[in-house]
């Protein structure tokens, strides 16, 4: 149990943990010297900036005072226009190392009055200030100094440097107390620690560890100690545990053969079960099929009666007329004008029986092509815009006494080569699932059929509605075998799952639904413009519901 651990592994160890002792040191050190360092420094940029500040008021303030001064001496000279009594004013003024112009004008010539001027020095700054002459509240003229502002920018550069200086020393003194106390209150503790997880790691168990501190380190001290201990104890009980384990070993062998003959027969019991499943469930899809359509038979017989009385009608007004000439040739009453008011009748009766014929004719046609792709579920090539048109068609009285509007939008020159019988079945339970569960609770609504190709050989085709919307506990279910929200209403649960079958087996794509509640719902297929090869609803009966 106290066996030491390999000499490699533990200098493997040690080495390992030196370097992350150095690590966790440096990242202190570097800690502490940025906490001290920035603050520091941003005091004495403050502080420079403070003293350059001042030295710059100052010099503004000596420049205010000199311009004032002479200004003042000037004046007299300036009213006299005597510039021999203002030079020695001027002069004076002019002593000033600092001034680099001072230039006195009289308003009255263009010419300066008097001017001293010292040479600029390459890159030298001045600060500048302009003061009239007044005699008697009438302005006779100007004074106007150049004053430089190096001495006053090397005074500010010196105090700063100076600041400077005392920060750096100060921090310096600072960070290597701050060091000295953390070796001994840190570094040294964390090195004994590190020492004795290393023996804990190479389960050397038999010496106690020991750090008499009331702190974190302290603390981490004794949770290892704790931690020791019920190592210790750990290993005990590991070795009466494995007596037990080689004991219980033999006899588990026997139980888990007689478990995996009973695993193989619950298997083979399980396998016809599924087989049932898959033959129900085709059964289902095949009736959900077969009523699809009788749906859309009632639905075209009602549309045809449209059609068909209005040509009954026609046809029973053409009769009546007929009687009423052929009575009156009878009776030789005939009269032209009523010969031609029957002629012109039959014309147009002929014409409204025709295009109602025509009109019954093309659906008859259409509704034709429906019914054979939904018995057959032959596939074909297919233009996709016409096959819509031809679906649109066969569902349109489910929505012709209802207020909902439906919107089909479909692009030109889409050529499919699949099953349009089991795409018609998706189309179709998608809009009949909106006008059963989205407008549940409204008067009005919008459906659209959206119909576009994608690259490379693939179809998107979007039903969307304006809705309720579903709920995410809805929608997470929504293509789940007998799910339905209108349980014991008339709601199988199948027609989503039939659509997943459909779209993911059959026609090879796949299909994915967005909703929010009270914003409508949007169901989105892609589809290969070729379909696979295999997808035939015999070869694909065996397909589970998503």
């Amino acid at each position: 149990m106290n066996t030491p651990a390999p000499s490699h592994d533990k200098r493997f160890s040690i080495s390992w943990l030196m370097e992350h002792l150095l690590r966790l040191r440096l990242l202190i050190a570097l800690a502490v010297a940025f906490g001290l360092a920035v603050p520091a420094l941003i005091i004495a940029h403050n502080e420079g900036a403070a003293v350059r500040q001042d030295s710059f008021k100052q010099l503004q303030a000596d420049l205010q005072q000199l311009t004032e001064v002479s200004a003042e001496a000037l004046r007299e000279s300036l009213w006299q226009l005597y510039p021999e009594f203002g030079d020695s004013v001027a002069q004076a003024v002019f002593r000033d190392p600092r001034i680099r112009v001072l230039s006195v004008r009289n308003i009255r010539s263009p010419q300066p009055f008097l001017e001293y001027r010292r040479p600029l020095m390459e890159g030298e700054s001045v600060m500048r200030m302009q003061r009239e002459v007044r005699y008697k509240d009438q302005v006779i003229g100007s004074v106007d100094i150049y004053m430089s502002t190096a001495q006053a920018a090397q005074r500010a550069e010196a105090a700063r440097q100076q600041i400077l200086t005392r920060t750096l020393i100060g921090l310096t003194l600072s960070l290597l107390l701050i060091f000295l106390v953390m070796h001994w209150q840190l570094v040294r503790p964390i090195e004994y620690l590190k020492s004795m997880s290393v023996r804990l790691a190479g389960k050397d168990l038999s010496e106690p560890i020991q750090l008499p501190r009331r702190d974190e380190l302290g603390e981490l001290a004794r949770s290892l100690e704790a931690t020791r201990v019920s190592l210790a104890q750990a290993f005990t009980d590991l070795e009466e545990k494995n007596r037990e384990v080689e004991e219980y070993a033999e006899d588990l062998e026997l139980r888990v053969a007689e478990r995996t003959n009973e695993l193989v027969a619950s298997n083979a019991r399980l396998s016809e079960v599924i087989d049932s499943l898959q033959r129900a469930q085709h059964d289902l899809i095949e009736a959900d099929r077969l009523a699809s359509l009788g749906r859309m038979v009632a639905g075209i017989a009602h549309e045809l009666n449209t059609p068909l009385g209005s040509s009954l009608t026609v046809m029973s007004t053409l009769l009546d007329h007929h009687r009423t000439i052929s009575a009156a040739m009878e009776q030789s009453s005939l009269r032209r004008s009523q010969f031609d008011e029957f002629v012109a009748g039959i014309g147009e009766g002929l014409d409204i029986m025709q295009r109602n014929v025509m009109r019954a004719a093309e659906m008859v046609n259409k509704f034709r092509q429906v019914a054979v792709d939904q018995t057959s579920e032959q596939r074909r090539s297919f233009d996709l815009q016409g096959f819509i048109e031809e679906v649109q068609l066969a569902l349109s009285p489910n929505f012709k006494h209802a207020s909902i509007q439906l919107h089909t939008e479909t692009a030109e020159n889409i050529e499919l080569d699949s099953y349009p019988g089991p795409l018609g079945q998706v189309l179709a339970n998608l809009q009949l699932n909106a006008l059963t569960h989205a407008f549940e609770g409204r008067d009005s609504g919008n459906i659209w059929l959206k119909a576009e190709a994608l690259p490379p050989g693939r179809a998107r085709l979007t039903v969307r509605d304006d809705g309720v919307g579903m709920s995410s506990a809805v929608r997470e279910h929504i293509f789940d075998p007998f799910f339905t929200t209108r349980l014991g209403r008339g709601g199988s649960g199948l027609g989503l799952a039939i659509v997943y079958n459909i779209v993911t087996g059959i026609l090879g794509g796949r299909v994915v639904v967005h909703s929010t509640p009270g914003e409508g719902s949007e169901f989105i297929i892609e589809i290969p413009l070729c379909a696979p090869a295999n997808s035939t609803r015999k070869e694909g009966s065996n397909i589970g519901f998503g």
